[in-house]
């Protein structure tokens, strides 16, 4: 019986070894249901800040598409009034532009006509000269010639006026001849 006792203080032993591990297991299992328990309440709350988290980010989405798409359409109406500066611009200088090549052709085309009709007065200013340069030629050759000739026809001129004061002269006595024939042929006829 002895062997009996002993085998049942083994197995009570080897129970309360069995026991103690099962306590120790209870522990265990007790600490990792709590660590389960407090892990699901982690995953729990985690999951609520995750779906949060996503209605936040889903929010800021939703505000970045719309910051985007407001900004997409400031940046076309930037680009459209660009665009729109730039054609005005460039309309206002070709406008500028024309209008100053069309008083600058309009000058020079005044200038020309003004240049034409100078050449074609200076053309014929040059013609005269040319002809009163001739007409200069001639008249030098007739004064020089004149030159000559008139000493001569002054001394003939002085001469005529000399004889013709001498035929004067004589016309006179004759008249005054004939006065006196005249009177003494009445006074020998009385």
């Amino acid at each position: 019986m002895f062997g009996k006792n002993k085998q049942l203080e083994e197995m009570n032993e080897k129970l309360g070894q069995m026991n103690s591990v099962l306590k120790a297991n209870e522990e265990v299992v007790d600490k990792l249901r709590l660590k389960i328990e407090e892990f699901d309440k982690q995953f729990n709350l985690s999951r609520e800040y995750y779906k949060y988290g996503i209605q936040e980010f889903s929010g800021h989405l939703e505000k970045i598409k719309a910051a985007r798409e407001s900004f997409e359409s400031e940046l076309k109406d930037v680009k459209n009034l660009k665009r729109a500066i730039e054609v005005n611009l460039l309309n206002e200088i070709k406008s500028s532009l024309n209008e100053k090549f069309s008083e600058a052709l309009h000058r020079l085309n005044t200038h020309i006509g003004n240049y034409q009709e100078l050449d074609a007065k200076s053309a014929a200013i040059k013609q005269q000269l040319s002809s009163l340069e001739s007409e200069i030629k001639k008249f030098q050759n007739i004064s020089s010639s004149i030159k000559e000739k008139d000493f001569a026809l002054e001394n003939f001129a002085k001469q005529l006026l000399s004889l013709d004061q001498e035929k004067l002269a004589l016309m006179r006595k004759i008249d005054t001849l004939e006065r006196l024939v005249s009177q003494q042929r009445r006074a020998t006829s009385r």
